[in-house]
């Protein structure tokens, strides 16, 4: 009888261990999306600026060299 007492406990310390490990991982996962949001937000937050900016007819800091880069892509493909 003690062996099978014994054998749930550790069953148990197991189970919590894996739902540990589980739980830090999807920790892990929703920090690594959240920053891949936060980059991408203020990707967005630049582009709409640039928007206005040509609205205004000026030409954005930055705009010249990533059409640039765009270009020498296409042409690389």
């Amino acid at each position: 009888m003690k062996s099978k007492l014994e054998r749930s406990r550790q069953s148990a310390r197991e189970c919590r261990a894996r739902k540990k490990l589980r739980y830090q991982y999807l920790d892990d996962l929703i920090l690594e999306r959240e920053k891949a949001n936060n980059v991408l937000r203020d990707e967005l937050i630049k582009y709409q600026e640039w928007c206005h900016q040509l609205d205004q007819g000026t030409v954005p800091e930055g705009l010249p060299s990533l059409l640039q880069e765009i270009a020498n892509e296409k042409r690389g493909l």
